[in-house]
């Protein structure tokens, strides 16, 4: 049955439109994994977010800001009307937003931030570097509402007195297709070839780094022996083997032996060798990436986007919530998932993804889409089914 599902598209009218924050794309010709990881802001998942907020707006004029030094920020008013922000960690006491704070200070224009996250712990104060607290307070002033991520960061922005908040998830969501919602109402999961995405690089933000390491450890052990792809965003040194190719030298060992040593799978270091030189996969199109998570018959792993991209592909994937900005994204769109607070074996996993069920996810999509209508009123815009195709000029 065809599920109830509108596609939505963001309308700003006449209004010509500057993008700042998470990028569209990162192409290259001919590809340089490098300068790529450099211009996604040196994480693949980022597009995501840059093409979900840019691609799915209707309005005049639309089109990445050239760099602080190119237009003085006295002057922007008169090539835009408003400021689009595809936010992503800002929320966190290691971020500094200095530059963009005193760079849009000083213009006329109004600010509009979909997907603003945080990086806290439950447990943390909210501590701020001084120019990302101000860069905060300015959205505040400048937005009739702040697009938020979840009830988490919602609640430490409340903290600080950062009161006009709007609960609308990340952006990525924003590019969900009918075709991919009658996919994941009908397609079942199965091992038959899964897409993998793990966090080993960044389990020091994990609500508990050891259940973390000893969850993707034993997971990644499982996967070696299923037809199972690796995909990346910003891990190194499994990028370094991905961009290796098929050079064989002192360098790749020893970065296979990294790998090797962090997954916890020296016993297994010839089979895991061959793994890694022909299962690794990044990559820098969302729309390349999409369409090859529907390759897939299922994903799974720790990482939102890498596994958003499945979705979007219509693949159902199950989510390993390591950390708030993870898990307060998952409980608002009600995707399956696992609070990562033990040691989870991988036939248990893998037990829960055969049984991922979408409806859920599906059923909330509408009460996120009325939402995301509320925010972009509260923001003088405003936005609904798509009736087209054709966005604004860029």
């Amino acid at each position: 049955m065809t599920p109830d599902f509108q596609e939505f598209r963001i309308s700003a009218g006449n209004k010509r439109i500057c993008f700042w924050g998470a990028p569209e794309a990162a192409n290259l010709f001919p590809p340089n994994v490098a300068a790529q990881m450099a211009l996604s802001g040196h994480n693949s998942g980022n597009l995501f977010i840059g093409a979900g907020l840019f691609r799915n707006v209707d309005c005049e004029l639309k089109e990445y800001h050239p760099g602080f030094g190119s237009i003085p920020p006295e002057e922007l008013h008169n090539h835009y009307d408003c400021v689009f922000i595809a936010a992503s960690n800002f929320v966190s006491a290691s971020v500094d937003l200095t530059s963009a704070y005193d760079y849009l200070a000083k213009t006329k224009l109004q600010l509009f931030c979909f997907g603003l996250g945080s990086q806290f712990l439950p447990t943390q104060d909210v501590s701020l570097n001084p120019g990302t607290e101000n860069f905060l307070r300015l959205l505040s002033e400048r937005s009739g509402s702040i697009g938020v991520r979840g009830a988490f960061t919602a609640e430490l922005l409340w903290r600080i007195g950062i009161k006009n908040l709007s609960l609308v998830g990340c952006p990525s969501l924003l590019s969900l297709k009918s075709n991919a919602v009658a996919s994941l109402l009908t397609k079942v999961a199965s091992t038959t070839k899964v897409g993998i995405n793990f966090s080993n690089n960044v389990r020091r933000h994990a609500l508990d780094p050891e259940s973390l390491r000893a969850t993707e450890n034993a997971l990644f052990r499982r996967m070696l022996n299923e037809n199972s792809y690796y995909i990346l965003q910003n891990e190194e040194p499994e990028i370094s083997i991905f961009n290796s190719g098929t050079n064989a030298n002192a360098q790749l060992k020893n970065e296979i032996a990294t790998v090797t040593q962090i997954f916890g799978v020296a016993d297994l270091a010839s089979i895991t060798a061959d793994y890694l030189r022909s299962r690794l996969r990044i990559f820098f199109d969302v729309d390349v990436w999409t369409s090859s998570m529907r390759t897939m018959s299922a994903s799974i792993g720790s990482r939102f986007h890498g596994n958003v991209a499945a979705i979007l592909a219509g693949t159902p994937a199950l989510f390993l919530a390591h950390d708030m900005r993870t898990q307060e994204l998952c409980e608002l769109f009600k995707f399956p998932y696992v609070t990562i607070n033990k040691a989870y074996a991988p036939d248990e996993l893998i037990e829960l993804l055969l049984k991922s069920d979408y409806a859920s996810f599906v059923r909330q999509m509408k009460c996120i889409q009325t939402e995301w209508k509320l925010f972009l009123n509260r923001n003088g815009m405003d936005g609904g089914p798509a009736v087209s195709d054709v966005g604004g000029r860029n």
